[in-house]
């Protein structure tokens, strides 16, 4: 008789962390060529934002070999583009080796990679550039579309600080813009009269949503920033990276444990619908591999380099191949990491 086992439907939660968002287009390619696997609902900020609208446009105009593809294509051309928008990245490329001296030259000529520009608005010809490689790689109209997956997308409002979800069907370039919009680096991005900045700092990523409206119990955390580091910073351009890696890890940190305390309060009440009932039911995964994550100068996050891209997809679709490997089976039955150690208080 032949075997009617259906995929398993997994909702994916992607981080965001600039360029370091490579490793999640790795995990999403190994989790793609995984047959017992399918992509249920998608959330994600910043760079997570980007992979979930280029993975669910491919899924819905060719499956998951379409979506490969054009999150192979986002990827290229985003470091295509990086080239043509000044001269360190083609320096770097002609001399991987040298990439934490190179970075340290243009500190020391052009100022601090780790700080902000004179002004923002020196980063809107960038802003540009990206606005092209979205364009030219998210169908939102597929993405619309009645059988595409449930797209939760965050953005935060530089004058409240609180999160605005984006769902599939109000989903935008400008969105997505905003969604990535480091406000060091880059003009804030006005949406409906209000002035929005990095989806990362309220909601990286988004999980209630996620949760609230998604009939899949189990939930994939692709992470990308370090939750530890051997050692603290001591110069200006660190603590800034530290800082702003902290407040992406904690917005992610507060969700959870939100999702932790409610479903440790739940003890023996068996709701049948409702939001304490899928909390209930709820279980974790995660991927990640903060070893070669944590190896990465800091200011690579912005810099689209073809050898670092390639480094972090590979490290990427190797974590996803280990999880697979370990995890798969146990879809459905149980978590498979214990979150609230990893992220709880402490």
């Amino acid at each position: 008789m032949a075997r009617t086992d259906k995929p398993h439907s997994l909702d994916l939660a992607l981080q965001g962390g600039g360029a370091h968002g490579a490793f999640t287009w790795g995990v999403l390619d190994g989790l793609l060529q995984e047959p017992r696997l399918a992509v249920g609902a998608v959330s994600g900020a910043s760079a997570g934002a980007m992979n979930a609208a280029v993975l669910v446009s491919g899924l819905v105009c060719g499956g998951a070999e379409g979506a490969r593809e054009r999150l192979r294509s986002f990827w290229k051309e985003l470091n295509r583009s990086g080239r043509e928008a000044g001269p360190l990245i083609p320096m770097i490329e002609a001399f991987p080796e040298t990439t934490r001296a190179m970075s340290s030259w243009w500190n020391t000529m052009f100022g601090d990679l780790g700080t902000a520009h004179g002004s923002p608005e020196m980063g809107r010809e960038l802003q540009e550039i990206l606005r092209k490689v979205i364009e030219e790689h998210v169908d939102f109209t597929a993405i619309a579309s009645a059988g595409a997956p449930p797209l939760f997308i965050s953005a935060t409002n530089a004058q409240s600080g609180t999160a605005r979800i984006f769902h599939k069907q109000d989903l935008t370039t400008e969105a997505l813009l905003a969604s990535a919009c480091l406000p060091l680096y880059f003009p804030p991005v006005t949406i409906d009269g209000k002035d929005y900045w990095d989806g990362g700092y309220s909601a990286n990523p988004p999980l209630v949503p996620l949760v609230l409206e998604s009939a899949n119990d189990d939930l994939l955390l692709i992470t990308v920033n370090p939750q530890l580091r051997d050692q603290t910073p001591r110069n200006a351009a660190g603590i800034v990276d530290r800082i702003t890696e902290i407040g992406f890890n904690q917005s992610m940190r507060k969700e959870l444990q939100g999702l932790f305390l409610l479903q440790s309060s739940i003890g023996r009440t068996r709701a049948k619908d409702g939001l304490i009932a899928q909390v209930e039911r709820l279980r974790f995964h995660e991927i990640h591999d903060e070893e070669t994550l944590a190896a990465m100068p800091a200011q690579s996050k912005l810099l689209p380099v073809r050898h670092l891209l390639l480094t972090l997809r590979d490290a990427g679709e190797a974590a996803a191949r280990r999880w697979c490997e370990t995890s798969i089976e146990r879809l459905g039955k149980e978590s498979t990491v214990d979150l609230a150690s990893r992220f709880g208080p402490g």
